[in-house]
């Protein structure tokens, strides 16, 4: 036997830290020379073993200590009573560890948040997304946007990286939320735009209202109105949007386009004819209304607001 060895005495709590893995290499010595002197200690030996490894492997099941305890009683009649202590540990560290693991697992799954997926608009194309709650956005190109597949939970958050079109359904109790880089958007049902350059991050409201906060302030944007954050400045501000447009003989495709990216609508021309009629004119502060109706009589065209879905159609008068 090693030195300090023949000094140990082989009890209850040293087979413990024995069978933990706790033991010191002089306590290993020991309990293996003791095991080995005669066949009784084997024979117990073993058996403890047995209920141990018994004990742990059945950590998936839900019991309790009494059940555990009457599973190993017919032990005692063949081993010396100052083991029973030991089973007894082993059946109560067994039914713990299945509590603890038990709540663990089910806090897990209460806590769960819904799955994500993010979508990607081409840089030369928008998508169209319908959310689970029957929201609609529509992804301008080179953006992105993260939802959640189902719409569980106090309240429904996408993020958006870019710029993107809200068409929000109204539920009661669960607001929208869009959170656009620093900046946290809450809605209840409305329509608005945001997009994100280098320096600001612009949030027009189309119908609605709407709460903005970042950087420890707050602002509500109204249908019509348009609400600003300058990234350096780190500031929360409205703004009166002003357009100045000069068209030379342009198209009126061209022309449309340069509308639809100003004032955030999606107008179409459904008419292939009227796409290259030219026209010249110069716009300064006006409104889209007042831009479409100039359009319209200039080049004897007609054109037809959506309310369902926010477009506006161009046609030919004729």
């Amino acid at each position: 036997m090693a030195q300090g060895a023949e000094n140990i005495i082989v009890n209850d709590d040293l087979l413990s830290k024995y069978f933990s893995g706790e033991a010191s290499p002089e306590e290993a010595i020991a309990i293996d020379e003791w095991k080995l002197s005669n066949e009784i200690n084997q024979q117990e030996f073993s058996s403890l073993w047995s209920v141990w490894n018994h004990a742990s492997l059945r950590t998936h099941k839900v019991g309790d200590i009494q059940s555990a305890w009457q599973e190993l009683q017919p032990l005692p009649k063949r081993l010396p009573s100052r083991r029973i202590t030991l089973l007894r540990w082993a059946a109560a560290a067994s039914v713990l560890f299945t509590v603890v693991i038990s709540a663990a697992l089910l806090f897990k799954i209460n806590n769960k948040t819904p799955q994500q997926k993010t979508v990607t608009a081409s840089l030369h194309k928008t998508t169209q997304q319908v959310l689970a709650c029957g929201s609609r956005v529509t992804i301008f190109p080179g953006s992105s946007l993260t939802y959640p597949l189902s719409s569980e939970g106090d309240e429904r958050h996408v993020i958006l990286n870019g710029s993107g079109y809200f068409d929000v359904k109204t539920l009661a109790n669960k607001p929208f939320i869009v959170t656009a880089g620093p900046v946290r958007i809450k809605v209840l049902g409305t329509a608005f735009h945001v997009s994100e350059t280098d320096t600001a991050i612009t949030i027009k409201v189309v119908s609605g209202k709407i709460l903005t906060s970042a950087a420890g302030q707050q602002l509500i944007i109204s249908g019509g109105e348009t609400g600003k954050y300058l990234k350096n400045e780190k500031q929360l501000v409205q703004v009166q949007e002003q357009y100045t447009f000069h068209f030379d003989n342009e198209n009126l495709a061209v022309v449309i386009a340069a509308l639809s990216r100003a004032y955030h609508k999606k107008i179409i021309i459904r008419d292939p004819e009227i796409a290259t009629l030219k026209i010249s004119s110069n716009f300064e502060n006006k409104s889209l209304d007042y831009i479409l109706e100039v359009i319209a009589i200039t080049l004897n065209v007609k054109y037809t607001p959506n309310p369902n879905n926010d477009e506006i159609y161009f046609d030919n008068a004729n």
